[in-house]
């Protein structure tokens, strides 16, 4: 299995609720492929620089999987039919990918720890 670093842009007329699952049935598209999700990251709503098949903006999540190479074609063909997404990149992972999973999964840590103090007192 190799590393990968997906970029996925979904409908920016996802409220809130639909979009958690809209992305929860996207990173179990990889599990269902024998993947496994790192991690994955709302890097929130951006405009594009012009429009997109009449659309203005998206909201960008930033996943980090491993997937055997020979299944990386079926995944991408099953995202053409999603609906909830509207454009994905998937490219070869990095160190910077196993970076960027580690200061994610820091991060989520170290809120876990502030929630846990804060509830203690």
């Amino acid at each position: 299995m190799n590393t990968y670093e997906g970029l996925f842009i979904f409908a920016d007329t996802l409220k809130e609720d639909e979009f958690k699952e809209a992305l929860d049935r996207t990173m179990a598209v990889i599990e269902k492929q024998g993947g496994s999700v790192l991690c994955a990251k709302k890097m929130g709503r951006r405009n594009f620089a012009r429009p997109m098949a009449k659309r203005e903006s998206g909201i960008y999540v930033r996943a980090v999987f491993n997937l055997d190479p020979s299944k990386i074609t079926p995944l991408q063909a099953r995202y053409i039919l999603n609906e909830d997404v509207f454009r994905v990149q998937i490219t070869r992972g990095d160190s910077k990918s196993l970076e960027f999973v580690a200061k994610v999964l820091e991060a989520e840590t170290e809120k876990k720890e502030e929630a846990a103090e804060a509830a203690a007192e």
